[in-house]
């Protein structure tokens, strides 16, 4: 149930409850053609290309669709806000904890508890951990899309190091889950993306 009076987590997208809440503010920016001008980058990266009027919601259900549906998760990476990202990311690796190592599990509790408190004394916690590890796992990823982050302020300019680093994470906890289970797991992230992207 919501609360009359709406947290700043769910204010800004994160959680109420155990549901997720999707406020149009998750988002850089609501069409996908402004998006791929702010990053031209993934021009590179996606196959599929914006159309005309396109919004960020329908270009990651095209790409959902599409031959490469992993190009979803790059989409979802660069069209969040950099600590919805994170909090994104940190949800669809954490549905897959038996494909982790114990410093991922380190990580993933403390960039949670980053989600709904992102304070800097936390984030260069989590960076430091992260930039100790012994090799680049998951949450390692994650844990250095967090120090990259900022903060999440909106006011800062995009620094491509977090999305870059949250779609390596992703995409490196999809491949651990074998391939029998990649196209359960993938469709599970990209179902979380297109609910906190929303209409």
């Amino acid at each position: 149930m919501m609360t009359e009076t709406p947290s700043a987590e769910t204010r800004n997208g994160l959680i109420d409850g155990d549901r997720t809440v999707p406020p149009s503010s998750n988002l850089r920016t609501v069409l996908a053609a402004d998006l791929y001008a702010m990053v031209p980058e993934l021009k590179e990266d996606i196959q599929l290309q914006p159309r005309e009027g396109e919004t960020v919601s329908f270009l990651l259900a095209r790409l959902r669709s599409s031959t490469t549906p992993e190009e979803a998760v790059t989409m979802a990476a660069y069209a969040f806000q950099p600590r919805i990202a994170v909090w994104w990311a940190h949800e669809c690796v954490t549905t897959m904890r038996e494909h982790l190592t114990p410093v991922d599990h380190q990580l993933l509790e403390l960039i949670g508890a980053w989600a709904h408190d992102p304070s800097d004394a936390n984030r260069r916690e989590i960076y430091d951990i992260a930039l100790q590890a012994p090799s680049k796992t998951p949450g390692v990823w994650l844990g250095l899309a967090t120090g990259a982050s900022g903060g999440g302020r909106r006011d800062e300019p995009i620094d491509l190091s977090t999305p870059r680093a949250i779609n390596a994470g992703v995409l490196s906890c999809l491949a651990r889950g074998g391939l029998q289970q990649r196209s359960i797991n993938l469709a599970r992230f990209i179902t979380l993306a297109q609910t906190l992207v929303g209409d």
